[in-house]
């Protein structure tokens, strides 16, 4: 395994899974979209409104994206954290994943980076982060992984080689190794074990593998007749903060910048036993490599 300043992860890994994970973001956002456009926006765009505002936003846009185990509305600790920035004068993207057990400063007191979305939402849990790596996020989606599963049933499963026996009862894991289709409870159990060696890295590869799954089954042509229900799930259960001229300035960049390379990085650092409890120790040395790309 070739180490680097972003994290023990293989660059070719890690460079071979990110363009199905940003298609996948894109898509939704195409839904959501597609969604406001029929329901609320067609007036504004067709008056020249939305055109008019899309046309000024030109500025590199730092998106945050949380991942939730519960109902979409309610409060609970973060699953999944990704920062994605998007610059249009050079059709770049980057994507940087941040452990949810990263150490950080959240009201005064140190704690777990996941935790700022239980005591304060997304707006705590952006503000934090920008506090932390001194950048500005400009919009937040906050995804709840009844998603996942809902989309997952509607492609009719994905087939994954499952290295382990995973079996967790209190988790609703319970996976034999094997060569298997599984449908999305099963696909969920999955990417959320932890029982490897690998520990959290192992379960955010298999997450990020999940959803380049999906991705590729979303993205076929015979899913056109299921739009609607897709979009249904994406309304039900993603949250977001965009406009309409904000949405469609995302996609058109997001389209024009598919065939250019796209730079997945991870927050350096290392797991440390804190006090009995493990933390993501953030690398400041380090750090400043990674984040000029989102300021």
């Amino acid at each position: 395994m070739r180490k680097n300043i972003f994290g023990d992860i293989p660059r070719g890994y890690i460079r071979g899974v990110s363009p199905f994970l940003v298609a996948f973001i894109i898509f939704m956002m195409f839904g959501l979209l597609f969604h406001w456009y029929d329901s609320t926006q067609k007036t504004a765009i067709d008056n020249g409104e939305i055109v008019a505002e899309e046309e000024e936003l030109i500025d590199p846009m730092n998106i945050l994206i949380l991942g939730l185990d519960v109902a979409k509305g309610s409060t609970g600790r973060t699953d999944t954290i990704m920062l994605l920035n998007f610059r249009p004068d050079r059709d770049e993207v980057y994507l940087m994943s941040i452990p949810r057990d990263t150490r950080i400063k959240i009201r005064r007191s140190n704690d777990k980076i996941n935790a700022a979305y239980a005591y304060g939402g997304a707006e705590l849990a952006r503000k934090t982060i920008e506090e932390f790596l001194d950048i500005e996020i400009d919009h937040h989606i906050v995804l709840n992984y009844e998603a996942f599963v809902t989309l997952i049933d509607l492609v009719g499963g994905i087939e994954v080689e499952v290295p382990v026996r995973m079996h967790v009862p209190a988790e609703n894991i319970n996976l034999r190794p094997g060569l298997q289709k599984l449908d999305g409870a099963g696909a969920l159990a999955y990417a959320r074990f932890r029982g490897t060696a690998e520990g959290d890295l192992g379960r955010a590869k298999r997450q990020q593998e999940i959803i380049k799954l999906l991705a590729a089954e979303l993205l076929q042509p015979r899913m056109v007749i299921k739009l609607p229900q897709i979009i249904q799930t994406m309304t039900d259960y993603v949250e977001h903060d965009f406009s309409a001229a904000e949405l469609m300035r995302f996609a058109a960049v997001a389209a024009r910048s598919k065939n250019k390379p796209i730079e997945s990085l991870m927050l350096p650092g290392t797991n440390q036993k804190l006090n009995g409890i493990w933390y993501y120790i953030v690398n400041e040395k380090q750090l400043p490599e990674v984040v000029k790309n989102f300021q």
